[in-house]
């Protein structure tokens, strides 16, 4: 019996911890981030205040409840990722893929919508830049532990981990500003003007981005040929310069899960099994 009332006392706190995250996301895209108060949450979710702030420590962090899934998912890509492919090109794939499709998903009218709410809000955009920096010592953790599985702890490859995410994530992060600044004149209905225009913008930044990563691998190359390179970082460039990205790992919202949750954040996963069946053309084509 004690563990049947615990089971129904989980459900109920996550029922509840649902529901004022539900209602926040209402209110924030209603009257903006920083004129909601959490007692104005409380209210409209029908609990005291101080339920709010013991499923949700501070407001910046309910409003990105559920929606910092993109922080997790270039080293998780990483750690999924099959044998005989790159952790590099990996995290790279996965990075292109999901910022690529940002111009598709600024016309709709709640993505649009949290993205004014992030840029018109000083907390939420210093929030943001917290998740990148989150985003780049968790892909940098992942490099390490794939590089010290296969060559050992050796002198400069945790140096050249923490390097590479960095100018991997902050790759990411430019092109993601950039998007978000130029944003998306929202349409009526799709035509085949704006399909246009939006795959001409994805091209503009795809070229970037590849652009910058083939700077990348370049630089890999030349460290793997120097004579002088720490004994880590040349190995690791030797190891990383050939191997492919595991493109279904990349295409994923969240690897080694089966769907990102998407309640209460208005942006919903791509499909995975669209995306796995291009897996072998190459080409990274969005999120």
């Amino acid at each position: 019996m004690p563990h049947v009332l615990a089971d129904r006392r989980a459900r109920k706190k996550a029922r509840t911890r649902v529901e004022v995250r539900r209602t926040a996301h209402r209110l924030f895209a209603e009257r903006g981030f920083d004129a909601v108060t959490v007692a104005d949450v409380a209210e409209a979710a029908d609990v005291a205040v101080q339920t709010v702030f013991n499923h949700f420590p501070t407001k910046e962090d309910l409003f990105f409840d559920g929606r910092d899934w993109w922080a997790h998912g270039a080293a998780a890509a990483v750690r999924a990722r099959g044998a005989g492919t790159g952790a590099v090109t990996t995290a790279h794939a996965w990075l292109e893929h999901h910022v690529l499709y940002v111009p598709r998903l600024l016309r709709r009218p709640a993505v649009a919508r949290y993205v004014e709410t992030v840029l018109a809000s000083p907390a939420l955009t210093l929030r943001q830049r917290e998740l990148f920096r989150h985003a780049e010592g968790e892909l940098a953790a992942a490099l390490h532990e794939a590089w010290v599985d296969q060559l050992g702890d050796l002198p400069g490859v945790c140096m050249t981990a923490e390097l590479l995410s960095g100018v991997l994530i902050t790759s990411a992060q430019v092109v993601l500003n950039e998007q978000w600044r130029a944003g998306q004149p929202q349409q009526p209905c799709p035509s085949p003007a704006v399909d246009r225009a939006v795959e001409a913008e994805r091209a503009h930044w795809r070229q970037l981005s590849r652009t910058t990563f083939s700077a990348v691998l370049a630089g890999l190359g030349q460290v793997a040929d120097a004579p002088d390179a720490p004994t880590g970082m040349a190995r690791v460039a030797q190891l990383e310069q050939h191997l492919p990205p595991d493109l279904v790992a990349a295409r994923r919202m969240q690897p080694g899960l089966q769907r990102a949750s998407t309640a209460s954040t208005g942006i919903k996963a791509p499909s995975t099994r669209a995306s796995s069946s291009s897996a072998g053309t190459g080409s990274a084509n969005a999120v």
